[in-house]
């Protein structure tokens, strides 16, 4: 029925701003939504048909995320990812193994948007299936 999940969304409270971040990581603008000619929100590739979208909203209040936690982004080499987000001066957290067998590494963006960049290992449960005890 569904083929995958086509982009996330997000608000962000200053647009230049984010997109300088987002671009940092490597995104690319698809199409920029105008409104009377002035641009409030712009559609990214990150990856062929990977997508994130982000819109401007000036009051937009501290982020509560209410039910959607964060998003994933998948990398196949987490280590390389690292050394370029630190020559670009991106934060992000240690790499860790989680309980599924996946290295991860997390990061946030200006507005406190929480996302997890991760890279599959032989083990990983997203490919082996099973069940996993969690640590969290």
């Amino acid at each position: 029925m569904f083929t995958r999940i086509a982009h996330v969304c997000l608000n962000v409270s200053d647009l230049k701003r984010s997109l300088a971040y987002y671009h940092k990581l490597g995104f690319a603008d698809r199409f920029r939504f105008t409104r009377k000619g002035a641009d409030f929100g712009v559609y990214m590739e990150i990856a062929p048909k990977s997508y994130i979208e982000i819109f401007e909203d000036k009051g937009l209040g501290p982020v509560v995320n209410n039910g959607l936690a964060h998003f994933c982004l998948e990398t196949e080499d987490i280590d390389a990812l690292m050394a370029r987000l630190s020559a670009q001066g991106v934060a992000f957290t240690p790499k860790k193994r989680g309980c599924d067998h996946t290295d991860q590494i997390w990061l946030e963006d200006p507005d406190g948007n929480k996302f997890e960049v991760h890279q599959y290992s032989p083990k990983s449960l997203q490919q082996q299936g099973g069940v996993v005890e969690a640590d969290w």
